[in-house]
């Protein structure tokens, strides 16, 4: 997986992604409630694009723990 190196702290960078994903969410919830669109193609991309964006976190968020994780039984050696 590339990495582009757009949020210099590791930390800053999982929680925006956690960011991102809640927007998601929360942009699909206002469109269903707003818009009541009976459109199922649009259904489907909200919901691709959520599950993208949640993978994402949660490997995002892996990487971090895991790197935190070495970088901690590293010092305390």
């Amino acid at each position: 997986m590339a990495n582009t190196n757009a949020v210099k702290d590791p930390k800053n960078g999982v929680i925006s992604c956690w960011v991102c994903t809640g927007m998601m969410i929360f942009m699909n919830i206002l469109r269903l409630v707003m818009l009541r669109m009976e459109n199922k193609v649009w259904d489907w991309i909200f919901i691709i694009l959520i599950a993208i964006w949640v993978i994402l976190s949660v490997v995002e968020t892996t990487k971090y723990m895991i790197r935190k994780k070495k970088n901690n039984s590293v010092g305390s050696k």
